[in-house]
């Protein structure tokens, strides 16, 4: 840590005194201490670097156009991050708050993600291409690496889950719409953080991210419901910036068990391969099934 906290004091023109772990996920976060003044501090993970550079470009991007994304101190080189051999290091104002809340908010969730693409569609830079293999592809390479038993049901499953989303437009994604890396300041205002996972892909998946209040690893009934309710208030305000088509609104539940493949995909790509066992495989694809059953009764799979 007094390695990071000289590089800090190397290169911005603020004297920073100590540093708080916040969280080790991916990449690492702290809160850096200037006397009284706080502000957020990442230590994006190696495997995590490009994608970051790139996440960085958009968010000074939206800075720019003074859309809700936390601000991004710029080094003494004026550079929005500080690469170091090992790592990147970018530095933000602290939002005071807490993580939103979709059932509290999804009006103004609605709001803010629909204007986020929206404003998008004027990012000129380049953004990595999402298909078949990042969305459902990953995931089956990485049961066959470890010689999962069923691979083949999960490759059956993906097989369909793709036939229902393939056509689906496709445009700006955040990929990682999920309520924290969406904080609401004391104030009431939402911010959108965390652009690594940024692409072109499909659309729908951030409003789905966001909307789904399913538990990964615990299969109930009531949490369709839950999540559908969340939808319906969201569509609305998210239509005034940004259009969406019927098949993409059906295409809702598909793509709630299409992130069961990608999430676990990134999650064993950052901590390795071993991170989830068979075990916890067996389940997702117990999850998987019964998800299944649940929306053929009420004929929306």
């Amino acid at each position: 840590m007094a390695d990071i906290l000289a590089i800090l004091n190397e290169n911005y023109s603020i004297c920073f005194d100590y540093l708080d772990l916040l969280r080790d996920i991916g990449s690492t976060s702290y809160v850096a201490f200037s006397g009284e003044n706080k502000y957020f501090l990442r230590i994006i993970n190696p495997t995590l670097r490009d994608t970051a550079i790139i996440g960085t470009d958009i968010q000074m991007f939206l800075q720019n156009q003074e859309f809700a994304v936390p601000q991004i101190l710029t080094s003494k080189h004026n550079t929005p991050y500080v690469k170091t051999e090992d790592t990147l290091i970018i530095l933000y104002e602290f939002i005071e708050g807490v993580d939103s809340n979709p059932e509290q908010d999804a009006e103004d969730i609605g709001e803010l993600v629909g204007r986020l693409h929206c404003l998008m569609k004027a990012y000129t830079g380049e953004l990595v291409k999402r298909d078949k293999q990042f969305y459902i592809g990953r995931y089956i390479d990485i049961l066959r690496e470890k010689q999962y038993a069923k691979v083949d049901e999960y490759v059956e499953y993906g097989n369909a889950l793709w036939n229902k989303i393939k056509d689906l437009p496709q445009g700006y994604c955040h990929g990682d719409m999920y309520d924290g890396n969406i904080r609401k300041g004391i104030d009431g205002k939402l911010y959108i953080h965390d652009f690594d996972t940024s692409c072109h892909g499909i659309t729908m998946y951030d409003p789905t991210l966001i909307c789904d209040m399913t538990k990964y690893f615990e299969f109930n009934e009531q949490n369709y419901n839950r999540s559908n309710e969340i939808l319906v208030r969201f569509l609305p305000a998210y239509k005034k910036h940004h259009a969406l088509i019927e098949a993409e609104i059906d295409a809702f539940p598909a793509l709630i068990a299409v992130q069961h493949f990608s999430t676990q995909a990134t999650i064993m790509g950052i901590f390795g391969l071993d991170c989830i066992g068979e075990p916890d495989m067996d389940n997702q694809l117990q999850w998987l099934y019964r998800w299944r059953e649940q929306l053929d009764k009420s004929s929306r799979f």
